[in-house]
């Protein structure tokens, strides 16, 4: 009679949550202070990342500031005499002629 036995439904153990991602952004944030440590090891990890980032973005030495500004100027000198050569002197000119063999 097995043949015959009809199975009974598989139950859904669904247990709906509700998502606040302002609750969840406070946890994170008291997690990081370090007050509740309720975040996972990998969770930790990333939230340690993101604060060293962002200090170091917010505590640019003085001396990294005038290094990025030497760099541009020295971009810019550079890119301004490309341009002055291309296009202010007959150098252009002749570079294009020769291949054109004129």
């Amino acid at each position: 009679m097995a043949f015959f036995y009809k199975h009974n439904p598989k139950k859904f153990n669904y247990i709906p949550r509700y998502y606040d991602p302002e609750k969840e952004a406070w946890e994170q944030k008291k997690a990081e202070l370090g007050y509740d440590a309720k975040l996972s090891h990998e969770e930790q990890f990333r939230a340690e990342m993101r604060r060293r980032w962002s200090v170091k973005e917010v505590e640019e030495s003085a001396e990294e500031r005038r290094a990025k500004t030497i760099r541009r100027i020295a971009l810019g000198v550079f890119v301004v005499v490309i341009f002055y050569f291309i296009f202010c002197t007959p150098l252009m000119t002749n570079i294009v002629s020769g291949l054109m063999g004129k």
